[in-house]
C-alpha cells in the first residue's frame, strides 16, 4: 500500500501546486472601521469621576468592599449566566473547527464483503462471449479514498475568516455577560449595604420618636401638653415604624437577587455581607473627558464590529460560489473474488485525478445570494453604528446623572455640617438646663433625616456609577 501512495503524492503536490499558484481570493476584503469614522473622537461631556488607572483593573474595587470583591469573584467563576456563555463559546470554536477542517485532505478507508448474483438475461452478460459464465461470487475489498478541494478563489478562506469572527462574536458575548454579572451583584451589593444603613438610622429615629411620645404623654398628665401634641407624637412614631418594613424588606430583596448571579445560598451571602458592615466608598469626583476609544472597548460594540467582520466574509463566500471549484480525487486498494489473492499484484487499483464543478445556470440563485450577503453585511454595518450611538448616548446619560447626584451630595453635606453645629448647639444648651429633651430630640432627628437623605443620594449616586462603569466597557476580559 505504501507503493500505492508513493505513486499518488508527486501527482496530488504537482496539482497542487499548480491549482495554488494561481489562487486569487475573490470578494471584499475587511476592514475594521475607526472611532474617527463612527463618531466624533472626543465627545462632549466630562465624567465626574475617575475611571480605574488601569483599563484592566477591577473596577468594582474602587468601592473598598471586601465581600463585594469576593461576590464578583465568585459570580465570575461559578455563575450560570456565565457557564451558559463558555458553553457558547466551546460550541463556535468546535463550528469554526469544522469549517477549517474543509480546507484540509479528506482521507476515508471503506472495505467490503459480498455475495454477488449477475443476472444471466441481464446487461452485463449480454456480450460475454462464453456459454456458462460464473453469476455467482464472493467479493472482497478494501480501499482508500481521499479529497482535497483547492481553494482557488478563496471560498473556504472566506468561511474560515467567518467562523473566526463569528467566534470573535460569541467570546465578546461572554465579556459582555461578565461585565453584565459584575455589574449586577455590584448594584446589589451596595443597594444592601445602603439599605442596611437607612435600617439603623430608621430605627434610631423610631426610637427617639418612642422617647418622646413618651415625654408628650408625661407633660399631657402634667397638663403642660395637649391631647393634639400626643396625637401628632404618635402620628410621628407611626411614620417612623412605617419606614422600618420597607428598608427590611429592601435588605433581604437584595441577598435574594444575589443568589442566581453567584449560585450561593442566601444564607452565605447575607453571612459574608454581615461579616463588614461600613458606608460604601463613592469614586473620587474629578473632570476628565473620555475619549472615544475607551467607548469602542465596549464588549456589545465589539460584539457588533465581529458581526460585521462576519457578513463581511460571508460576501466574499457568495461571490466564490460563482467561481470553479476545484478538487482532488483519488482511490486506491485492492479488489479480489478470492480472499487468498486479496493483497496480491494483481488486486491493486488506484486513480488519480482532478474535478472541477461550474454552475453553468441556477436562475439567478447564485447572484441573489450574493445581495442577500451584501445586503446582511449593510444592515451589519447600520446596526454597528447604532450601537455605537447608543453607547455614546449611554455615557453622556450616565455622565449627567453622576454630576446632578454630585452636585446634590455637595449640598446635602453642607446642611449637614450646619445640622451638626444646630444639634451641637441644642445639646450644650439642654446641658445647662437652657433647652427641654425635646428641644435637643427634635434637633437629633433633624440631623437624622438629613442622613437618610444622603444615603438616598448616595445609594443613587453609587448605582449610577455602576452604570458609569458598564457604559465605559468596564474591564471584565473575555476568556481564553
Amino acid at each position: 500500500m505504501k507503493t500505492v501512495f508513493a505513486k499518488l503524492m508527486p501527482c496530488a503536490v504537482l496539482l497542487a501546486a499548480l491549482c495554488q499558484s494561481g489562487c486569487s481570493v475573490v470578494g471584499p476584503d475587511y476592514k475594521t472601521p475607526t472611532a474617527h469614522e463612527l463618531l466624533p473622537m472626543q465627545f462632549p461631556g466630562n465624567a465626574t469621576f475617575s475611571a480605574p488607572a488601569r483599563t484592566d483593573a477591577a473596577w468594582w474595587k474602587v468601592f473598598n468592599d471586601p465581600a463585594l470583591d469576593s461576590l464578583v469573584d465568585t459570580a465570575l467563576a461559578q455563575g450560570p449566566d456565565l457557564a451558559v456563555a463558555d458553553a457558547s463559546i466551546r460550541q463556535s470554536r468546535a463550528a469554526r473547527g469544522q469549517v477549517a477542517a474543509q480546507s484540509q485532505p479528506q482521507i476515508n478507508a471503506d472495505g467490503r464483503l459480498g455475495r454477488d448474483q449477475l443476472s444471466r438475461n441481464g446487461e452485463m452478460l449480454a456480450n460475454v462471449p462464453f456459454a456458462n459464465p460464473v453469476l455467482g461470487f464472493t467479493d472482497y475489498k478494501i480501499g482508500f479514498d481521499a479529497s482535497w478541494e483547492i481553494d482557488f478563489f478563496g471560498h473556504q478562506q472566506r468561511s474560515v475568516e467567518s467562523a473566526d469572527a463569528r467566534l470573535g462574536s460569541i467570546e465578546q458575548q461572554r465579556a459582555d455577560a461578565a461585565l453584565r454579572v459584575a455589574a449586577e451583584v455590584a448594584r446589589n451589593v451596595l443597594d444592601y449595604r445602603y439599605w442596611q444603613l437607612r435600617l439603623d438610622n430608621a430605627r434610631l429615629m423610631r426610637d427617639q420618636q418612642e422617647h418622646a411620645l413618651r415625654l408628650i404623654t408625661l407633660q399631657w398628665q402634667a397638663g403642660v401638653a395637649s391631647a393634639n401634641d400626643v396625637r401628632l407624637a404618635e402620628v410621628n412614631l407611626h411614620n417612623a415604624q412605617a419606614n422600618v418594613p420597607g428598608l427590611e424588606a429592601g435588605a433581604r430583596s437584595s441577598v435574594a437577587a444575589l443568589g442566581p448571579l453567584t449560585s450561593l445560598p442566601s444564607a452565605t451571602i447575607a453571612d459574608l455581607l454581615a461579616n463588614v458592615r461600613h458606608r460604601p466608598t463613592l469614586p473620587e469626583k474629578f473632570d476628565t473627558d473620555i475619549n472615544s476609544d475607551v467607548l469602542l472597548r465596549r464588549p456589545d460594540l465589539r460584539v457588533a464590529e465581529r458581526n460585521l467582520a462576519a457578513a463581511t466574509a460571508d460576501v466574499g463566500v457568495s461571490v466564490a460560489n460563482q467561481y470553479p471549484r476545484f478538487t482532488i480525487l483519488a482511490q486506491a486498494g485492492w479488489d479480489s473474488i478470492n480472499s487468498g489473492q486479496l493483497v496480491d499484484q494483481a488486486s491493486r487499483y488506484w486513480n488519480i485525478g482532478p474535478q472541477f464543478s461550474l454552475p453553468l445556470f441556477s436562475g439567478g440563485a447564485i447572484r441573489a445570494q450574493v445581495a442577500v450577503s451584501e445586503a446582511a453585511r449593510d444592515a451589519a454595518l447600520a446596526s454597528y453604528r447604532k450601537s455605537v450611538l447608543l453607547a455614546l448616548a449611554d455615557v453622556e446619560s450616565s455622565m449627567l446623572r453622576c454630576k446632578a447626584g454630585d452636585l446634590r451630595l455637595a449640598e446635602l453635606q453642607r446642611s449637614q455640617e450646619s445640622q451638626v453645629h444646630v444639634q451641637n448647639f441644642a445639646q450644650q444648651r439642654f446641658e445647662v438646663g437652657d433647652a427641654t429633651q425635646l428641644e435637643l430630640i427634635a434637633a437629633q432627628l433633624q440631623t437624622a433625616g438629613i442622613l437618610d437623605q444622603m444615603l438616598v443620594v448616595e445609594q443613587a449616586f453609587a448605582q449610577d456609577a455602576v452604570s458609569f462603569y458598564k457604559a465605559i466597557g468596564g474591564s471584565v476580559a473575555s476568556r481564553d
